[in-house]
């Protein structure tokens, strides 16, 4: 005779806890949600770096090259980061955090 499995949803429901359809893991441990966190989002991480050492890089040959003042470069700079994070989406978490379930 097999036992059918009890669903999460009901099985949270009774201990306490609200799953809100959220089926992401809760992790304890610090450790293993940065590890989580970096394997989740790493090629982000490298391709949003890269797109923003480029764009610092070509800022500073254009206000080399051309004689722009300094002080302009890093006007623009900066507004190529805002600008590119505004535009681009949020790095996810694929966890809960035990302060998660607090709320």
């Amino acid at each position: 005779m097999s036992r059918a499995k009890p669903d999460r949803a009901a099985t949270a429901v009774e201990s306490g806890t609200e799953t809100d359809g959220d089926d992401r893991p809760v992790l304890e441990s610090r450790r293993r949600r940065l590890l989580a966190y970096c394997r989740h989002n790493g090629e982000r991480i490298c391709r949003d770096t890269a797109v923003l050492v480029a764009w610092a890089l070509v800022m500073t040959i254009w206000i080399q090259g051309f004689g722009v003042p300094r002080w302009l470069c890093y006007v623009v700079t900066f507004v190529g980061v805002v600008g590119y994070t505004q535009a681009t989406t949020q790095w996810s978490r694929p966890y809960r955090s035990p302060d998660d379930l607090e709320h």
